[in-house]
């Protein structure tokens, strides 16, 4: 018989996950309604798959008794991928009808804080009144846009991003990546091993954290000259906006981890040697109060501000941090 770990040996960290869902199965309580949430990328189907594979007893890659609920998958016309009324109607009368070969049914909703109230108040005549058989596995980014109702008859498994190493060893050891361009592709992902992937073929990304890393170096410089450089790089890459954020968080979170000590936790260590100078020159506070100034202004990119005037004050603001003192008394 195979044990329950056996089934999670795919899904990279979430060890905490992993024991919680290990010992649901071993036990024989496994609730009748989930939600794995949290960032898009970090396992959450994944995990899912696996559950349900040691829920129904199988690693086969398609069981009838493991169910991803799809518009496409009950012949549902749609234009999004957003979970339709019509598809949880068909869904609610496929669960009622009693497992293939297992002893239970797992059904997994991807996607399912998209769903509008109509499609999670049919869920939640289901999630009432469940069949003794059936599991429901919600995957959703925000849980915040599920219904107060739906929340409160599921059970929430929490997933958060990723530590940079454990994403840069997956890439090693699955794909096969060099060691450099893994830890690259790691600190530039959140945490995400979707994302990961995506930015391992596109070597632009990894080209786009360098520069970041050497622009972000360069404010130390007293020359204001620096300001612009930065404001011009930040406006020039601005449909790559969400790489650079996180690259900025990333090159900052370092320079915390420096400061105290905590290399084990840098994301950019193939750039040790650059930040490590970097973070010598500043002072702790200050490093923290990049963070925030980036923070701030993840905010602000978000918003319908002017991209290029918002560009220029994320840079100015940081070089006015690291010089203490305001821009404009240099002019």
């Amino acid at each position: 018989m195979t044990k329950p770990s056996e089934y999670f040996k795919d899904l990279c960290g979430h060890e905490a996950v992993k024991r919680q869902l290990e010992a649901a199965v071993s036990s024989g309580r496994i609730g009748h309604a989930y939600i794995f949430s949290g960032p898009s990328g970090v396992g959450r189907y994944t995990a899912a798959l696996a559950f349900a594979g040691a829920v129904v007893g199988t690693d086969k890659e398609n069981h009838p008794d493991i169910i991803t609920v799809t518009n496409e998958l009950y012949s549902v016309k749609s234009k999004s991928d957003s979970i339709l009324v019509e598809t949880i109607g068909e869904m609610r009368r496929d669960i009622f009808i009693k497992p293939y070969s297992a002893a239970h049914k797992v059904y997994i909703i991807p996607k399912a804080d998209t769903m509008n109230a109509a499609s999670q108040n049919k869920l939640l005549k289901v999630l009432e009144e469940p069949p003794s058989y059936c599991t429901m596995i919600l995957i959703a980014e925000n849980k915040s846009k599920l219904l107060p109702t739906v929340l409160s008859r599921t059970s929430e498994i929490s997933f958060s991003p990723l530590p940079a190493g454990d994403v840069a060893d997956y890439l090693m050891s699955r794909l096969g990546a060099a060691a450099d361009k893994a830890a690259a592709c790691a600190a530039i992902s959140g945490g995400s091993i979707g994302q990961a992937k995506l930015i391992l073929k596109n070597s632009s990304v990894i080209s786009l954290r360098d520069e970041a890393i050497e622009k972000v170096i360069a404010l130390k410089s007293s020359k204001n000259r620096v300001i612009f450089e930065l404001a011009k790089f930040i406006k020039d890459n601005k449909n790559d906006i969400d790489y650079i954020l996180t690259i900025l968080r990333s090159i900052f979170d370092d320079a915390v981890h420096l400061k105290l000590g905590l290399t084990e936790k840098l994301a950019n260590i193939d750039k040790r040697g650059e930040l490590s100078e970097f973070a010598g020159r500043i002072t702790s506070r200050s490093a923290v109060n990049l963070l925030d100034i980036t923070a701030k202004y993840e905010k602000v990119f978000k918003s319908n501000a002017n991209f290029r005037i918002s560009a220029f004050c994320i840079s100015c603001e940081y070089w006015e941090e690291l010089h203490g003192r305001n821009y404009r008394s240099t002019i």
